[in-house]
């Protein structure tokens, strides 16, 4: 009876002892379970972590893309250089996302390059040839509603501020020591024009080896205040106060009558775009005081 007490309590202490190491090793992989689960976690953190760094780090070293911006394109005469110049600057500094692009050349060469398809970007056309504007309407090129005239200009004869030789405009004519400067015909408006007089004024025996060209207005005036030449024929919008000249007669105008610039808008320009919006500042009450202020009659 003893024995078989004694082998109960041994069959039932094996079954405790059982028991309590499957309990344990439950616990231990619970244990273990949850340990991989937290390390898991944590090498997501920092790997999001990381990506977040890397990808502030290149936030920061780029820049912002900048909308482009709206480009105007001028093609005008190289005489208008100086004042539009100034209000193109003008213009931009007013009107954020508009950037101006001017070729100034001669008139005749930009008309060509207009009609024969070698300037294709032309927007608007600030000229003083009027067949030049007809040939480009009856092209399609400008808007013939958007052409209208603008400014007058005019060929002047001057002379040095010293110079008390010259004082009408016949006293270049008929005297074989006076010399007598324009700008080189083929690059300038004022030279096409002092040219044209010149060979009207033919007869009155002026020499033509007295007869200079100089590269450009500013050269041509600089000659002439020098005493370098005796005269010159300039536009009147190539001469300022502090020149050192003196104008001494507008060209005849029984030879030469004075020359309107005018504006004209290409065809393709939609309303409210911003080559409008610059051609209708060229109009605009400060552009045509700017206008005035450099000699232009408007």
């Amino acid at each position: 009876m003893i024995r078989k007490n004694v082998l109960g309590w041994a069959l039932l202490l094996s079954l405790c002892v059982i028991l309590a190491a499957c309990s344990n090793n439950d616990e231990s992989s619970d244990n273990e379970s949850e340990t991989d689960e937290t390390q898991e976690t944590e090498k997501s953190t920092e790997e999001e972590a990381e990506d977040a760094i890397e990808e502030a780090d290149q936030s920061v070293g780029e820049e912002p893309v900048a909308e482009e911006d709206e480009v105007v394109h001028i093609t005008a005469e190289q005489s208008l250089e100086d004042v539009m110049d100034e209000l193109i600057a003008l213009f931009e500094e007013n009107n954020e996302g508009i950037k101006v692009d001017v070729q100034y050349g001669h008139t005749e060469k930009l008309t060509e390059d207009l009609i024969e398809g070698n300037d294709r970007d032309m927007d608007i056309y600030f000229s003083s040839d009027d067949a030049g504007y007809e040939s480009l309407v009856e092209a399609g090129i400008l808007n013939q509603l958007a052409t209208k005239y603008l400014l007058i200009n005019e060929l002047v004869l001057v002379t040095g501020t010293d110079n008390e030789d010259i004082n009408r405009y016949n006293d270049i004519f008929n005297n074989d020591d006076v010399s007598l400067t324009i700008v080189d015909p083929e690059h300038s408006l004022s030279g096409t024009y002092a040219e044209e007089l010149l060979n009207q004024e033919e007869e009155k025996n002026l020499n033509a080896d007295s007869i200079e060209t100089a590269a450009d207005a500013e050269t041509a005036a600089k000659d002439i205040a020098q005493g370098d030449t005796d005269a010159g024929f300039l536009l009147r919008t190539d001469i300022s106060d502090d020149d050192g000249l003196r104008i001494i007669s507008r060209a005849p105008r029984s030879i030469l009558e004075p020359f309107v610039y005018g504006l004209g808008l290409s065809d393709s320009v939609e309303d409210g775009s911003a080559a409008r919006a610059f051609y209708d500042y060229l109009q605009s009450s400060e552009a045509l005081e700017i206008f005035t202020n450099y000699g232009y009659i408007v």
